[in-house]
């Protein structure tokens, strides 16, 4: 391999790791920034979870009691957790990869009953002191936002401190089911909102492109510099010396114009030239 080519391809392996710590650098961020934005999203659909939950019960449930204790009949539209679930159904439905999801430990059906990944979430709030919301990736790549549920009367169907103080309709309707006699500010369950985190799309982010074509162009322009300012004074020189050690008669000098240490090189050899001259006329007879 030429000088030449071993210069070309040491610029070219420098410009290539610079494009590919860019590339790194600029992933990470873009991953940093999507996995935000999809937190931002989960926590404001719990919030909003949360508001559905705390109007059914304050502002709805109120007006239907009248009708559940007279009956005995548990109306779902009077329960918290059932608004939070009706929400969930309806962002499932309605935007593809997001849930919401509001489960407990000893659920009284499928709609609260967690699973594999989500049993291990409550556990996990479980087993801390403060019992801190979370935020962490799925195994499907999905962000989930993690807040924990803690007793309150009626924040899940069977949450009471005993079965005998639930309401007649809820022990008509869950009365058999698991879970009653929890402790005030036990972490009872979850709600989970699961919000999809965009792949990141190498050929369509216009920074890697632009960063790709300035590298490019600084490549081109070490080479050419190089190229005029190095390589072609030296093959000149490397001409000349040639033709010199082969006895050519009137080799033209080199132009030391140029400074730096091309410019000295064409000087130093210009006298060595000169002094070989001296020395072959001095021996010819």
């Amino acid at each position: 391999m030429t000088l030449r080519l071993k210069i070309y391809a040491t610029l070219g392996v420098i410009a290539l790791v610079g494009y590919l710590a860019l590339l790194a650098s600029i992933t990470h961020g873009d991953r940093t920034a999507r996995v935000a934005s999809a937190e931002r999203s989960a926590r404001l659909m719990i919030v909003q979870a949360d508001a559905a939950d705390q109007y059914t019960r304050h502002e709805i449930a109120p007006l239907l009691d009248s009708a559940m204790h007279s009956r005995l009949v548990f109306i779902p539209q009077s329960a918290g957790f059932y608004a939070v679930e009706t929400q969930g159904r309806q962002i499932g439905r309605a935007l593809e990869g997001y849930r919401l999801r509001r489960v407990v430990l000893d659920s009284t059906g499928p709609a609260d009953t967690p699973d594999g990944w989500e049993r291990d979430a409550i556990m996990r709030l479980r087993g801390t002191p403060d019992g801190a919301p979370f935020a962490e990736l799925r195994p499907d790549g999905a962000l989930a936002y993690v807040v924990p549920l803690r007793m309150q009367d009626g924040i899940c169907a069977t949450c009471y401190p005993s079965r005998d103080q639930a309401p007649l309709a809820v022990r008509d309707a869950f009365g058999s089911a698991k879970g009653f006699d929890r402790h005030p500010g036990e972490i009872v369950g979850a709600t989970i909102a699961t919000v999809p985190v965009a792949p990141f799309n190498l050929f369509g982010n216009a920074s890697l492109l632009l960063a790709a074509l300035v590298l490019l162009i600084c490549w081109a322009s070490a080479c050419l510099l190089i190229e005029f300012m190095v390589l072609r004074p030296l093959s000149q020189i490397a001409t000349v010396a040639e033709r010199v050690s082969l006895g050519a008669p009137d080799v033209e000098e080199f132009d030391t114009r140029s400074g730096g240490e091309i410019g000295a090189l064409t000087l130093s050899f210009n006298r060595l030239r000169r002094s070989m001259e001296t020395a072959m006329a001095l021996v010819r007879p």
